[in-house]
């Protein structure tokens, strides 16, 4: 009898995972996580993709150099220093449970899975909305996940390296450590630095400019992720309510005149 209600619960998530408890909770906290930080997923989207080019706006001219320099500070350390950094590093964190959430929440079920990688046609600019949200967040997961999870390093070095001390501890100090490894592709991926891992892109050329590319299109997809979840809640939340408030405020007017 167990083991037929698990299965059952299996059967359900798999096919109508829109019926778990487990996944309307975890609705909620993918949207109360994403209004609380959605305007600086918005502003660390942005920043991050066009400091992308932060080595050709340097060489600009003096003034570009300073504003670029003081968005640089603003993404790193939300212009507080080491407090901004630590702030930096909790909102990284939020916004892996944003990905990991949104990933279950995702899930359609298996006949209609489909259906969520891409916006389907002839459908209201509502649910298109809805569609090009989950299509955003599938697509795009890994580089979230990446860019996330190094944003999490950066604001908490020292959490990071004391895990990989205890996952993987080397006698050896000079010795070669799979952690080691890890955390630096981590840090170098966050950039786009491809060349630092080993792939050969040295110097300004295509290779160069693709790999930019890339990472300033795919930095921009949390901010895109933001704008079709706020478009989502006004539809959902906000905008039945101030229609009921109109319509309320429409009957006491009329109840006033009438008296």
């Amino acid at each position: 009898m167990k083991r037929h209600t698990q299965m059952s619960a299996w059967t359900r998530s798999v096919q109508q995972p829109q019926k778990l408890w487990l996944r309307r909770a975890l609705f909620q906290v993918h949207l109360w996580c994403g209004l609380a930080i959605g305007l600086y997923i918005l502003m660390i989207s942005v920043t991050g993709s066009v400091l992308v080019y932060r080595n050709e706006l340097f060489r600009t001219s003096p003034a570009v150099l300073r504003a670029t320099s003081w968005l640089l500070d603003l993404h790193d350390n939300l212009l507080a220093g080491t407090t901004g950094r630590t702030a930096n590093g909790v909102c990284a964190v939020a916004v892996l449970v944003l990905a990991a959430t949104g990933l279950v929440i995702w899930w359609p079920g298996s006949k209609t899975w489909k259906r969520s990688l891409i916006v389907p046609s002839g459908v209201g600019w509502r649910r298109a909305t809805w569609h090009l949200h989950s299509m955003i967040g599938f697509w795009t997961f890994a580089f979230t996940v990446v860019f996330a999870l190094s944003g999490a390093y950066f604001g908490f070095p020292a959490v990071f390296q004391e895990i990989a001390d205890r996952l993987d501890p080397g006698t050896d100090p000079d010795g070669f450590r799979v952690s080691d490894q890890v955390i630096y592709w981590l840090a170098y991926l966050h950039f786009g630095r491809i060349n630092g891992i080993g792939i050969p892109c040295g110097g300004p050329g295509l290779c160069d400019q693709v790999t930019k590319a890339t990472w300033a299109f795919f930095g921009l997809a949390p901010a895109a992720m933001f704008v079709t979840g706020a478009m989502m809640w006004w539809n959902r939340v906000l905008r039945p309510r101030v229609r009921a408030l109109g319509r309320r405020a429409a009957d006491d007017s009329v109840a006033k005149v009438s008296s």
